[in-house]
C-alpha cells in the first residue's frame, strides 16, 4: 500500500520543451526513447480517451522503461505521468477502450508489414478501474487473447457487456470474445465467410455500433476483382461464429489497402465512418478515403479525402458531435520553410487535418498544420475512440487531442483543441453559468466552520479558478479572507484560513469577464457571481432552517441474471433477491460542504408492483459509476445501511428517512446509494427516466 501511495502521490508532471522553432505547429512532449513504437503504425488503435472532464493517453514512460497511463493538464498543455503501468514491454502496440466505467488496454508483440504472425508471444488485456476522488486508476484483471504476434489488432465491447478482439493470422481474419464478463476470454476462431481469407499484408477493425451489433472490417488484396474493404457485422446474444455475409464497401484490385479507423455516430440511425488507404498509384485517383455505412439501406458510399498526388499517408477520423463535424487527420508533405518541405515520404512528414459537415459529405484540398515539427518528420497520428463532445458518450466539452511522435528526436507531440471546434466554426462558445451556492445566497446561522461553495454548468480551466477569481469578504471590510481555493468536479470551493467571524455577513464572489474564471473552452463567466450569508451569533448555532430537495442525477439498477447489461434509460429500478437486483442512485451534495445537517430523507415511489419485504438504503463510497456503464459485473460494493424500506405496495410515494450521520459524510461531494433486499419478492421503483413528478428525491433540512 505504501509503494501505491508513493506512486500515485510521486506523478510527475514531464517536462515539456515549448514549440518555439520557427514554423513548428503542435507542442513537443515527453521523450518516448526506449520504444520504438510510441503510438503504433497502422491507425486502426487507438492510444487517448477522455473520462472525468479530462484527457489520458498510453504513453512510454523513459524513466522506467514501461508504458504507463498519463494524464494530460490542458492549462499547461502538458502530461502528468500517474506511475500506473500498462505494459512492461517496450516493442508492443495497444489498442485502449474506455467504456464509461472500465478502462480495456489491449497489448501486443507486433510482426513488421508483409510478415505472418508469429505464435508463442501472448496479447494480453489489462482492465482498471477508476477512483474519481483521487482520479487514479487501478488493475482490475489482466488476461490472455491470444499468443501470436500479429501487425494489428482492435478491441470494442458490444451491449452485453462482452469485448471482442480481430487480428489476421494465417491468412484469415480472426476473431475471439469474452464472457459478459468483460474479462473471460474464449478460444479464438476464423471469421467464417469465404472473403474473409486475405493476403499476408491484411488486416482487421472492429466498432460496436447500434442498436445492438459489432461491426468488423478488414482489408482484403489477393490481387483480382474480389480485393477491397469488406464489411460484416454480429448481432449481440448471437453465437460467436454468427456473421452477417460480408459487404465490399469498396471493391476492385488497389482499392484497399490495411490502414483502417473507425467511428460510429448513433445520433443519426447507425451510421459508421472508415477512414481508409487504398493502393491507387495514379496522381488523380484517392489516397485516403471516408466510407460510410448508411445502416438503413445497409449501402457504403465512399468519399475521398485527399488523392495520390496529395501523398497522404495514416488516417484516422474523428466525429464531433457539437457541430457535427466529420474531422480526419493524416500524415502529408511537410509545409514550405521547414526542412524536407514538400517530400513525399512513407517516413514521415507533417500532421493535417481536413474536415467535412456530416449532412454533406465532401473534402476539399484545402488542408490545416495541426503538428509540425520544423526539423524532423512527424508520423503516426492516434487519438480516441469515443467522439467529440458528445454529452450522451461523456465527453461533453472535451475538445480534441491528437496524440504523433517524431522517431528522430524519440519525442511526442500533441496538438490541443479545447473547443472542438473545427473548419466550418462551431464548437463550445456558451458561456459557464454558477448553477449552485453553498451557502446558499440569503442563507443566515451558518457555521463559522463553513467552506463556501460554487457549483458550474460545465467543466472549467482550473488553473483559472484561484483566490482571486474566488474571494470571501466580511461586510465593511475590502480586503478578502485569506482562504485556500480549489477545484473539482465542476465545483470551486474556498476553504477559509481561519473560522469565520460570528454574527458576521460575508459576500461571496466569483469573478467574471475577461480576468475571470472560465470554461474548458475558453468561455468566461459572463459576469461577477456574487451572494450573501451570515454567521451565527457567538454562542449560538440557532438560525432557521433550510429545505432543498434534489433530484437524482443518476440511477440505474444491475442483475445477477444479466452480468454484462446495463439498465441505465430504463424507466424502472428493480431490487430483489432472486434473481439479485440491486439499485444505485446518485446526488450532488457537492455544493452543500460544512452545511449542518438536520434530517435527510429518500422520496421513491414504487412502479407496478410492490413488495412484502424490507430494501435497505445503503452508502455507496466508490461514486466513479455511471448510469450508462454500470452492470452487475462492475457494480460498486454496497456499504452501511442507512434506512429501509417497506412492506410496500404497488404505484404509491414513500419517504424512507436516512441516518443524519451518514448523509453528513458526503456533503460536499458525490452521495451515492445502493438499494438491496434479502427477500425475493422484489420491488420496482420509478427512474428519473420516467419523469421528474416520480424520480427518486433527496430532502434535506439544514439549519
Amino acid at each position: 500500500m505504501l509503494t501505491a501511495l508513493l506512486v500515485t502521490v510521486g506523478a510527475v508532471v514531464m517536462p515539456v520543451a515549448a514549440s518555439g522553432a520557427t514554423g513548428d505547429v503542435g507542442v513537443e512532449g515527453p521523450s518516448h526513447s526506449g520504444t520504438g513504437t510510441p503510438t503504433g503504425t497502422k491507425r486502426a488503435t487507438s492510444n487517448l480517451w477522455f473520462h472525468d472532464g479530462l484527457w489520458w493517453g498510453n504513453l512510454w514512460d523513459t524513466s522506467s522503461s514501461d508504458f504507463h497511463i498519463f494524464r494530460f493538464n490542458p492549462s499547461t498543455n502538458s502530461w502528468v505521468n500517474t506511475g500506473v503501468k500498462t505494459d512492461t514491454r517496450s516493442s508492443t502496440h495497444h489498442d485502449v477502450l474506455w467504456d464509461g466505467s472500465t478502462l480495456h488496454v489491449a497489448s501486443y508483440r507486433f510482426v513488421n508489414d508483409g510478415l505472418p504472425a508469429e505464435p508463442g508471444f501472448p496479447t494480453t488485456m489489462k482492465r482498471y478501474s477508476y477512483n474519481a476522488s483521487s482520479k487514479t486508476y487501478t488493475l482490475l484483471s489482466s488476461t490472455q487473447i491470444n499468443n501470436s504476434k500479429v501487425e494489428v489488432l482492435t478491441i470494442d465491447k458490444d451491449s452485453t457487456g462482452r469485448v471482442w478482439a480481430t487480428w489476421q493470422q494465417g491468412n484469415r481474419i480472426y476473431l475471439n470474445v469474452t464472457g459478459t464478463d468483460g474479462k473471460t476470454w474464449g478460444t479464438p476462431f476464423a471469421h467464417p465467410a469465404s472473403r474473409s481469407s486475405v493476403s499476408v499484408d491484411d488486416t482487421a477493425a472492429l466498432v460496436a455500433y447500434g442498436p445492438g451489433k459489432m461491426g468488423l472490417m478488414w482489408s482484403r488484396q489477393v490481387g483480382d476483382s474480389t480485393d477491397g474493404m469488406y464489411f460484416s457485422f454480429h448481432v449481440d446474444g448471437a453465437s460467436n461464429t454468427s456473421w452477417s455475409t460480408p459487404v465490399a464497401a469498396v471493391s476492385g484490385q488497389r482499392s484497399g489497402d490495411d490502414h483502417m479507423n473507425l467511428k460510429w455516430l448513433d445520433s443519426s440511425g447507425g451510421r459508421v465512418f472508415a477512414a481508409i488507404k487504398t493502393s491507387y498509384t495514379s496522381s488523380s485517383q484517392p489516397l485516403i478515403q471516408l466510407l460510410a455505412l448508411n445502416n438503413s439501406t445497409s449501402t457504403w458510399s465512399a468519399h475521398t479525402i485527399a488523392t495520390v498526388a496529395e501523398c497522404p499517408n495514416r488516417v484516422i477520423v474523428l466525429i464531433d458531435e457539437s457541430t457535427q463535424r466529420l474531422r480526419t487527420f493524416a500524415t502529408y508533405p511537410k509545409p514550405s520553410g521547414t526542412t524536407n518541405s514538400g517530400a513525399c515520404t512513407s517516413s514521415g512528414g507533417a500532421i493535417y487535418e481536413k474536415s467535412t459537415p456530416l449532412s454533406t459529405i465532401s473534402f476539399t484540398t484545402s488542408k490545416t498544420a495541426r503538428i509540425v515539427d520544423a526539423d524532423q518528420y512527424v508520423h503516426n497520428a492516434t487519438s480516441t475512440k469515443q467522439n467529440l463532445n458528445s454529452s450522451a458518450r461523456g465527453t461533453a466539452n472535451s475538445g480534441l487531442l491528437l496524440l504523433a511522435d517524431v522517431n528522430a528526436t524519440s519525442r511526442y507531440w500533441h496538438y490541443y483543441d479545447g473547443s472542438g471546434g473545427s473548419g466550418g466554426g462551431g464548437g463550445d462558445t456558451t458561456a459557464p453559468t454558477v448553477t449552485a451556492t453553498s451557502p446558499t445566497a440569503g442563507a443566515t446561522g451558518v457555521v463559522v466552520t463553513t467552506n463556501a461553495t460554487g457549483t458550474f454548468s460545465e467543466a472549467m480551466t482550473a488553473s483559472t479558478i484561484t483566490p482571486s477569481t474566488f474571494t470571501l469578504t466580511a461586510q465593511g471590510s475590502t480586503t478578502p479572507v485569506p482562504a485556500a481555493v480549489t477545484y473539482s468536479g465542476n465545483v470551486a470551493t474556498l476553504n477559509p484560513s481561519a473560522d469565520l467571524a460570528a454574527g458576521t455577513t460575508y459576500t461571496a464572489t466569483i469573478k467574471g469577464g475577461s480576468s475571470g474564471v472560465k470554461d474548458a473552452a475558453g468561455n468566461a463567466l459572463a459576469s461577477d457571481k456574487t451572494w450573501t450569508f451570515t454567521t451565527a451569533a457567538a454562542g449560538g448555532g440557532g438560525g432557521t432552517p433550510e429545505t432543498v430537495t434534489l433530484n437524482a442525477t443518476a440511477d440505474s439498477y444491475v442483475e445477477s441474471g444479466t452480468t454484462g447489461t446495463n439498465y441505465g434509460t430504463s424507466t424502472m429500478l428493480g431490487v430483489d433477491a432472486s434473481p439479485v437486483e440491486v439499485s444505485y442512485l446518485k446526488f450532488d451534495l457537492s455544493a452543500y460542504a460544512g452545511r449542518t445537517l438536520e434530517s435527510a430523507t429518500l422520496q421513491l415511489r414504487s412502479a407496478g408492483s410492490g413488495s412484502v419485504g424490507t430494501q435497505n438504503v445503503k452508502l455507496v463510497a466508490n461514486d466513479a459509476w455511471t448510469e450508462t456503464g454500470i452492470t452487475y459485473s462492475n457494480r460498486p460494493t454496497l456499504g452501511s445501511s442507512i434506512g429501509t424500506l417497506g412492506p410496500t405496495s404497488a404505484n404509491a410515494n414513500y419517504s424512507v428517512p436516512l441516518t443524519v450521520s451518514g448523509v453528513t459524510g458526503e456533503l460536499g461531494q458525490q452521495l451515492s446509494l445502493g438499494m438491496d433486499s434479502t427477500n425475493s419478492d422484489g420491488l420496482d421503483l420509478n427512474s428519473r427516466e420516467a419523469g421528474s413528478t416520480v424520480a427518486p428525491k433527496l430532502v434535506l433540512t439544514f439549519r
